[in-house]
């Protein structure tokens, strides 16, 4: 039996019909709560920007920005503890409303996901140091911005336990339907992090080092918080045998998303990179840009993410009807706010970044970028909404080529062949990734969905 087709995807999407009125009300109680969180993240980014960026020294909004995005490539290349997290517990509570047999259950793996994330930061602590100098030197920045830029990563760095565990008890309260609690988490820890933000920077005068200090005492905030609304016990481990088994399926399930994530990384550090060579006044354009992007996409992420847990349970379930519903209904919703958020950057791109810097060089150039910031929801919204339907499939394998294939087969192409548009050959490039990203998953969805759901 066929689940899904491009023709019946393609007619019920565009439509906007309802297939099924449940499926709207799950989706939207879920990521309601996920928009208003995921907000939250890059607004971390854009209170560190537009305090460093009404300084009268651009280096250290430069530094940071350079800073925040290598700690993102380190970081987020271990995203799969959210989202394996967030896909095997689904799964596992699909199986359990479903009254199948569990593999494993909700606190086995729990316990192999935290083990598994103590181990990562081990190793990043340790090697912090070699790490960040072969960071630097592959970015190959200006050289102004280097000390401080390798201060803000040491500083981030040694706090790596705090950031991967907190990675994977959001991944558990997505799987679990408790998405409010993801809303408490991070927006009670960036309110913490404007306010030390703006007390390290000034009145201690700590600037760079000071916005490093606040997003890592945020972050500790956030865990201990987190802790609180665990229900399981995660310190009784009843069977070692089967969190060691759990702990090895882990691994060999989630390495695709490792390499998926580390790739996509760093096509946004390459692009930065690019930027950073030029000058500091383009790559605090560029930083500014891209945290708007993030802010758009993290929004958007709602729906994807909602999507992960909605996909991830019919999948226990074995429910191929819910599956569709979900991508078509998830795909409507996701393209609806893109246009929306167009729409609004058309009307008051320039407002809007004039809060986040007052550098006139910095404005120059975002007014030269103005019309690629507009068009950025429309290119990206698609690949969003689709990794999280990939994810609560457990489809890594997918998620990694479409993101080979668009970094290997179009951005590297487009931006050598229209390098000598400078910085608008950099942006089509960009845009051409976040295009082609989608493209192959639209391609190849009905036959992941196929071959998922038994």
């Amino acid at each position: 039996m066929r689940i899904l087709s491009w023709r019946s995807i393609g007619k019920t999407l565009f439509s906007f019909t309802l297939p099924h009125k449940t499926i709207h009300t799950q989706l939207w109680q879920l990521a309601l709560p996920i928009m208003l969180s995921n907000i939250s993240l890059p607004l971390l980014g854009l209170i560190d920007t537009a305090i460093l960026g009404h300084l009268a020294d651009s280096r250290y909004l430069a530094a940071v920005a350079m800073g925040a995005t290598l700690h993102m490539l380190v970081f987020w290349s271990f995203a799969f503890l959210r989202m394996g997290t967030t896909a095997l517990i689904a799964k596992s509570l699909g199986e359990k409303t479903h009254h199948a047999e569990q593999a494993f259950n909700e606190t086995s793996i729990l316990q192999a996901a935290l083990f598994l994330a103590v181990l990562i930061s081990i190793f990043i602590v340790g090697f912090s140091s070699p790490l960040i100098s072969l960071l630097i030197f592959l970015v190959d920045p200006v050289q102004e911005i280097i000390p401080l830029a390798q201060q803000y990563l040491a500083i981030r760095f040694n706090f790596a336990p705090v950031t991967l565990i907190n990675y994977v008890l959001l991944g558990l309260f997505i799987a679990q339907g408790r998405t409010v609690v993801n809303l408490v988490l991070l927006v009670s820890a960036n309110v913490l992090n404007a306010v030390l933000d703006y007390y390290f920077v000034y009145q201690l005068n700590l600037n760079s080092e000071g916005v490093a200090y606040a997003s890592a005492i945020s972050e500790c905030f956030q865990l201990l918080l987190a802790i609180l609304f665990i229900q399981q016990k995660i310190f009784n481990v009843q069977d070692f045998k089967k969190i060691r088994l759990l702990f090895k399926r882990f691994i060999a399930l989630n390495f695709n998303l490792f390499l998926r994530t580390f790739f996509l990384l760093f096509t946004f550090s390459y692009f930065m990179s690019q930027g950073a060579q030029h000058s500091s006044a383009l790559l605090a354009a560029n930083t500014i840009l891209l945290n708007l992007l993030m802010f758009m996409s993290n929004a958007l992420d709602g729906f994807a993410i909602a999507s992960e847990s909605l996909v991830g349970r019919a999948f226990g379930e074995n429910n191929k009807r819910k599956i569709k519903n979900v991508v078509i209904v998830s795909g409507q919703w996701s393209l609806l706010c893109a246009i929306i958020f167009s729409m609004v950057l058309f009307f008051f791109h320039q407002p809007i970044v004039q809060i986040l810097t007052s550098q006139s060089d910095v404005l120059i150039l975002l007014d030269q970028l103005k019309y690629w910031l507009i068009a950025l929801p429309l290119a990206g919204f698609a690949c969003y909404w689709l990794d999280g339907i990939y994810i609560g499939l457990s489809a890594g394998k997918a998620m990694r080529n479409s993101i080979l294939f668009a970094l290997f087969a179009i951005f590297f192409p487009l931006h050598y062949f229209f390098q000598n548009l400078t910085i608008h050959g950099l942006w089509l490039a960009f845009f051409g990734f976040l295009i082609g990203r989608a493209v192959w998953q639209l391609i190849y969805l009905p036959k992941t969905m196929r071959e998922s759901v038994n």
